[in-house]
C-alpha cells in the first residue's frame, strides 16, 4: 500500500519517530508532510473514501430514520456515527495539514539538534508510540472485525438449523436502493461495506495515534529538560555558600542554553494545540456520545450481536484514553521542571542566573498544556465523560 502511494524510502526514514502513523495514514492518502508532493491518483483515492464513508453514514441514518424498532435504530446509528467521526477527522486533517506538517518538522528539527541525554529518553517515547498505535489499531481492527464475521456466524448457523432459503445478513444495517438478497447485491454490498471499515478505522488511529505520539516526544524532551536541570545541579559544590565567577559564568551558558530549549519546547506545544485543536475537541465532544449509543446498545441488542458492541466500547474507550493521557503527561513533564528549577541553587548566584531560573519556572508553569475550548486534557477530563456516559445510559435504561 505505502508503494502504491508512491512514498520513498528516504522519506520514510526521516519520519522513524512516527513510523506506524505514518503507515496507518498512509493506507488511507493522508500523511501532512507529503501534501505539496502528492500524486493525482492519490488525491483521487482520498475522494474515494470519503466518499463511500459519506455513502454509508447517510445510508444507515436513512435505515434509523426509516425504522421503527429500537433495536434497528440503534444499530444503524453505531457504525454511522464512527464514520462520521472518521469522516470527520480526514476533513479537519486535511484542512490543518500545513499547521501539522509544521509540528511534525519542528520534531524532526528537534531530533537532529538533540543533546546526547536525550537520545535515550527519545528512543524510549518513540518505542511506546509504536506499542500505543499497535494497540489502538488492534482495538479498532477487532471492532470492525466482529462486525464483519457476526453476519456469517449467523448465516452459518441458521443454515445448520435448516433454514430455507437463507435469510443474508449484511455486517452493516442501511437503506439501500435494491434487494440485498440478491446474491450478486449481496456480496457487492457486503465487499463495500467492509472496505469502508478501513478508513473509518484507520483514519481514527492514525490522526489519534499521531497525536499522542507528537505529545509523548514532547513529554521526552520536557523530561531531558529536567534531567539537565538535576545534572547541572549536580555539578555544583554543594558546601559551597556563594559561587566564583568562573563558575557563574559557566553556569550562566549551561542555563542560557537550557531555558533556550526549554522555549523552543513550549513553542512547539503551542504549535502542536493549534494544529491538533479541532480533532481533539471533536473527541472530547463526540466519544461520550458514541459511548452512550454503544453502551445502549449492548442493552438492547440480542445473542452474539452483543459481542460485537463490547470491542467497539473498549476502542472507544481507548481513544479518549489516549488523549487525555497524552494531555496529562505534558502538563505533569512541564510542572516537574517547574519542580527541579526551584531546588536549583539559585541564591548563590548573580542576578541574571536568577532570573534565569524564575523564567524556567514561569513558563514550565503557564505554557504548556494542549487544553481545548471547554475541555481540560487530562485524565480528570477522561473521568468525568465516562461517568457522564455512564449517566447518560443509566438514565435510557429506565426508559428501556
Amino acid at each position: 500500500m505505502v508503494a502504491f502511494l508512491g512514498a520513498s524510502n528516504s522519506a520514510a526514514d526521516n519520519w522513524d519517530l512516527f513510523k506506524m502513523q505514518r503507515k496507518v495514514l498512509l493506507s488511507i492518502g493522508i500523511w501532512p508532510p507529503d501534501r505539496l508532493v502528492r500524486r493525482w491518483y492519490i488525491k483521487i483515492f482520498i475522494d474515494i473514501n470519503m466518499v463511500i464513508l459519506s455513502i454509508c453514514i447517510v445510508g444507515e441514518f436513512l435505515h434509523a430514520y426509516r425504522d421503527g424498532t429500537l433495536r434497528e435504530t440503534i444499530e444503524s446509528i453505531c457504525p454511522a456515527v464512527s464514520r462520521l467521526s472518521g469522516f470527520l477527522r480526514m476533513v479537519l486533517y486535511l484542512m490543518n495539514e500545513e499547521k501539522i506538517h509544521r509540528v511534525l518538522n519542528g520534531v524532526r528539527k528537534m531530533i537532529k539538534e538533540n543533546h546526547p541525554r536525550e537520545n535515550a529518553i527519545t528512543k524510549r517515547m518513540t518505542l511506546l508510540g509504536q506499542q500505543l498505535t499497535f494497540y489502538q489499531f488492534l482495538t479498532m481492527f477487532f471492532a470492525a472485525y466482529f462486525y464483519g464475521i457476526t453476519p456469517f456466524i449467523i448465516m452459518a448457523y441458521n443454515w445448520y438449523q435448516g433454514q430455507r432459503p437463507l435469510e443474508k445478513v449484511l455486517p452493516f444495517k442501511l437503506a439501500l436502493p435494491f434487494d440485498p438478497q440478491h446474491s450478486l447485491y449481496f456480496v457487492l454490498t457486503t465487499i463495500f461495506l467492509n472496505y469502508a471499515s478501513i478508513p473509518t478505522i484507520n483514519s481514527q488511529t492514525g490522526c489519534d495515534a499521531l497525536f499522542s505520539g507528537v505529545c509523548l516526544y514532547l513529554n521526552g524532551q520536557f523530561q531531558a529538560i529536567r534531567l539537565e536541570m538535576e545534572a547541572l545541579t549536580a555539578t555544583l559544590d554543594e558546601h559551597s555558600l556563594k559561587s566564583t565567577a568562573a563558575e557563574t559564568h559557566r553556569i550562566n551558558l549551561e542555563l542560557k542554553r537550557i531555558s533556550q530549549r526549554h522555549q523552543e519546547i513550549i513553542d512547539l506545544v503551542s504549535e502542536a494545540r493549534t494544529a491538533f485543536m479541532p480533532t481533539v475537541l471533536l473527541i472530547y465532544t463526540a466519544t461520550a456520545i458514541i459511548m452512550c449509543f454503544v453502551c445502549i446498545a449492548m442493552l438492547v441488542v440480542e445473542g452474539i450481536y452483543k459481542l460485537t458492541y463490547l470491542p467497539y466500547a473498549c476502542a472507544e474507550l481507548v481513544l479518549l484514553f489516549l488523549y487525555s493521557y497524552s494531555g496529562t503527561i505534558i502538563r505533569d513533564s512541564s510542572e516537574a521542571i517547574q519542580t527541579a528549577a526551584y531546588d536549583f541553587p539559585w541564591y548563590r548566584f548573580d542576578r541574571n542566573t536568577r532570573h534565569l531560573i524564575q523564567m524556567m519556572m514561569i513558563r514550565a508553569q503557564y505554557g504548556s498544556n494542549v487544553d481545548v475550548p471547554f475541555f481540560e486534557t487530562s485524565m480528570a477530563t477522561f473521568s468525568v465523560i465516562v461517568r457522564t456516559a455512564s449517566s447518560y445510559v443509566t438514565l435510557m435504561k429506565s426508559f428501556l
